[in-house]
């Protein structure tokens, strides 16, 4: 059969190479110059290797570790915990403080649902859970930023249910494609050859009796038997404008919320052990991560803010010496540079923002809405399943097999 797939981030490319080696012919068309949307590597004037986009590959993430094995892309350990953070007073909670914090999200949300129903906002579950100071806990100052929405616009029992262990052990730590975790998208691309073609945004997807068509903004008509939406999701929720799709599709992209964030990556220098540290009195934190021998912090320290009113406050409409100078005040540990390569994923043109969550208007049954194909079209991507790395190879997999199974 004849397959079409739209967006060559992780979630397209794992889809198109899953249908290809089932002996399918595949065409891939991504609207950007380069493969891999939000997992883009790129290296520092000292040589470093820095992630515009995705970062963080956890212990838990088989997909993508496994990938990386088959590949023979070494994945090398950051040195330092993603949900826990140090303090500029020194202070570190510990893997069972951070659980029971954890747990008070949750049972808030459970309380407010049983009264309110699922219609929550994250910022009302935080209330609930820490009372009026929460906004200066430094927990939930690391979850405003890590979830890059507007609290009041997202839900807090779904947020809360993500953020929970779902079963697994806490463990340490996280790591990274020692190559640059764009390594993964630039292979999957490799193998799959003229398959993929560059500067091609899809701009309208139709289904027909025989299959799938879709148009480029170069006027280009591809059709196919089948077909993959993997693009961002303010891109998707016009793209579907022209097609038939279930309710809890339709409901599951027209209500999730896409976030914003920006990250500031800085070439440094010193013998200071890898640290990541909340910024103080500020909802934004840096990390400085391990070289490959594991003891020494490597030659670059990433600033990362989420959420517009937290980008507000960084001074970037005048560039990036105002955040800058933030970083090198308190981050006393390394010598920092004035060489920084700045990423904001609001300006990206086929981005439009970081990571997505869902709306106010969520309900458990939605988390499903993508586990089954509407007619011949199948979506994958962050939006439509975790928001990370493993969570978009996932969803490209899962795509590709349910429209095999047709």
């Amino acid at each position: 059969m004849k397959f079409l797939v739209a967006g060559a981030g992780l979630a397209g490319l794992n889809a198109a190479w899953g249908l290809q080696k089932k002996g399918h012919e595949v065409i891939v068309l991504e609207a950007n110059s380069r493969v891999g949307g939000r997992c883009w590597s790129e290296k520092l004037p000292n040589g470093a290797v820095i992630e515009h986009g995705g970062e963080f590959i956890s212990v838990h993430d088989h997909t993508i570790r496994g990938i990386c094995a088959e590949f023979g892309l070494p994945i090398v350990a950051l040195g330092i915990p993603f949900d826990r953070r140090h303090q500029v007073d020194g202070s570190f909670p510990s893997s069972d403080d951070l659980t029971k914090t954890m747990a008070k999200m949750s049972d808030a949300a459970a309380r407010l649902a049983a009264k309110n129903g699922y219609a929550i906002s994250l910022r009302e579950v935080a209330r609930e859970a820490f009372g009026p100071e929460y906004e200066s806990l430094p927990y939930c100052q690391k979850l405003f930023a890590t979830t890059t929405c507007d609290p009041d616009l997202i839900n807090g029992y779904a947020v809360a249910a993500k953020m929970q262990r779902e079963g697994f052990e806490y463990v340490e730590h996280r790591g990274r494609v020692m190559a640059g975790n764009d390594a993964v998208a630039k292979e999957i691309a490799r193998r799959l050859g003229d398959s993929v073609r560059l500067n091609s945004p899809v701009v309208r997807v139709t289904q027909t009796k025989t299959g799938v068509e879709m148009e480029t903004a170069g006027g280009e008509i591809f059709k196919a038997d089948r077909a993959v939406i993997a693009v961002p999701l303010p891109i998707l929720q016009k793209l579907i404008d022209t097609l038939d799709l279930p309710a809890d599709m339709v409901k599951a992209i027209k209500g999730r919320q896409m976030g914003a964030a920006v990250k500031l990556n800085i070439a440094v220098s010193g013998d200071a052990p890898p640290r990541g540290v909340q910024a103080p009195n500020a909802p934004w934190w840096s990390w400085s991560t391990a070289d490959n021998g594991g003891d020494r912090q490597r030659g670059a320290l990433t600033a990362y803010a989420g959420g517009k009113k937290t980008m507000a406050t960084l001074g970037l409409e005048n560039g990036a010496q105002a955040w800058l100078e933030q970083v090198r005040a308190y981050r006393t540990d390394v010598t920092v540079s004035d060489d920084y390569i700045l990423t904001n994923w609001a300006e990206q043109p086929y981005t439009k923002g970081a990571y997505s969550m869902p709306g106010l208007d969520w309900q458990p049954e939605l988390d499903g809405a993508f586990n089954h194909a509407a007619g011949n079209i199948a979506f994958a991507g962050e939006h439509t399943h975790f928001a990370s790395l493993n969570g978009a190879l996932e969803s490209g997999a899962r795509a590709a097999k349910l429209l095999t199974l047709i």
